[in-house]
This record gives structure tokens, sequence and C-alpha cells, in this order.
């Protein structure tokens, strides 16, 4: 999926329910609160790192960039459930 696709466009195609799981887990494994998070991402609110987290938003490419970033994670991590076919890479089997 990844090459010819711009950014935006790989967002539009991939799993909501994907994005949302991951970055509920990545900010979970970070230990960080809404809050925290969308403080390190340059003030992303608390509510809509909520509605990114329910699949209720499909986040843009500036603010999934920010997150991945403020995690630690690739792209890729949050985009494609092929680069880890688990959402949940420590063993945390209950869910997000």
């Amino acid at each position: 999926m990844a090459g010819t696709l711009d950014l935006q466009e790989r967002i539009r195609l991939a799993p909501l329910a994907v994005i949302a799981a991951r970055i509920k887990r990545a900010r979970k494994a970070a230990g960080l609160s809404h809050d925290q998070l969308g403080e390190l991402c340059g003030g992303i609110s608390r509510q809509h790192l909520i509605k990114l987290e329910q699949a209720k938003h499909r986040p843009r490419a500036d603010t999934l960039t920010k997150i991945a970033e403020a995690l630690g994670r690739e792209i890729d991590w949050f985009l494609d459930p092929e680069v880890d076919p688990s959402p949940f890479p420590d063993g945390d089997t209950k869910g997000p």
C-alpha cells in the first residue's frame, strides 16, 4: 500500500478500527493520558483524541504524524494491520 499513495489517501483507505485501536494502545503503552499526549502533539485536544480512539473521527495526515512521533511509532503501524497483525504487541489480549 505504501509508495505511490500519499499519506492522507493511505489514512482514508486504512481500516478505521485499526487506526483507533492502535492510537489507544500506543498511548496506554506509553503511560500517557489524553491530555499528556495532546500536549506532546502540540495542542491536540483531549476530546479529539478520545474521538480518534473511538473511531468517530479519522485523523488527518498531520495529526497522525504528530501522534506517531509523540508515541515513537512508525506511521505504518497505525495504518497497516499487516505491519503487526496484533494491535496488542505486548501480549495484552484484553483489547483497548
